[in-house]
């Protein structure tokens, strides 16, 4: 992980701007989680805002409970997920990991190692923030961008994240012994949150590339009536079409997120009549 995505990472985890409403939750229900410990380190004073990883979680555990799995057990998941890396210090590894990062200078080694001396920064902050679930969360959206599913054997209370989606649950079922699994994708639940921040912000995502970005300009500040976007490369051009009928920041997240755009790609942008737009991406 170089600098520029640790920044990226820091402002995602800094940014907190989804309450419940936003994701379809009330606030009754979202205090019930919280008061049964289900949401921990969902503070109050935060007044139900969450950055973009706590409502991933909330998104989850509100897709488990849909299914039938009781507060009981999704009190103990919310446990394995967030205290137990947070007594176990996950994040100071994560530290030590990065110190030997070679895009480091000295002064930001000793940044590091000091903030790995300091327990009451890293119990306040980091500690609570970084974990296994909050790492597979942010590489769905830096980098490669990963195919991320979260794995929950109810009967057990075992968890476990896939990074791939070939040869999922008989390869995992294996593993716990011919239980019952449930698979949930982060990829649905992502597209809504990143949807949720396209429509709401008016400034350019950190996680998101400069074309990516400029395509999220003409969706949010022209708002056409029809967007067609096509990729050209290899012999099968890509085309995607947004109307006004689709959830149009949600069908843009999707695209995003499935879709690797070429490197040093180039744009056209194209106004068409009756309030349409046709974007072109060019590999070189």
């Amino acid at each position: 992980m170089n600098k520029n995505e640790r920044i990226k990472i820091g402002r995602l985890i800094s940014n907190d701007c989804f309450l419940p409403e936003n994701l379809n939750i009330t606030a009754r229900q979202f205090n019930y989680w919280r008061n049964c410990n289900v949401l921990p380190f969902f503070l109050k004073e935060k007044k139900g805002y969450m950055n973009m990883s706590e409502a991933l979680w909330i998104l989850i555990i509100n897709e488990l409970s849909n299914i039938g799995v009781n507060t009981k057990k999704l009190q103990s998941l919310s446990n394995n997920i967030w205290v137990v890396p947070f007594e176990k210090k996950y994040a100071d590894g994560v530290f030590k990991e990065a110190l030997n990062s070679v895009d480091l200078d000295l002064s930001e080694k000793k940044s590091i190692e000091e903030l790995i001396k300091s327990d009451p920064i890293m119990n306040t902050i980091f500690r609570k923030e970084i974990n296994p679930f909050t790492d597979a969360f942010k590489s769905c959206l830096i980098s490669n961008r990963s195919v991320v599913s979260l794995i929950y054997c109810p009967k057990t209370g075992e968890h476990s994240f896939n990074f791939s989606n070939v040869g999922l649950t008989a390869d995992l079922n294996n593993l716990y012994f011919g239980e019952t699994l449930i698979v949930i994708p982060f990829l649905p639940l992502i597209s809504k949150l990143v949807g949720i921040e396209i429509g709401k912000s008016n400034t350019d995502l950190e996680y998101l590339s400069s074309i990516e970005n400029q395509i999220r300009r003409v969706l949010f500040f022209d708002k056409p009536k029809l967007l067609e976007i096509e990729v050209q490369q290899g012999e099968s051009p890509k085309i995607i079409k947004i109307t006004e009928e689709h959830k149009k920041t949600e069908e843009l997240a999707k695209f995003f997120l499935t879709n690797k755009l070429p490197l040093g790609s180039k744009i056209m942008i194209e106004p068409r009549p009756q309030g349409n737009y046709k974007i072109t991406i060019k590999s070189k």
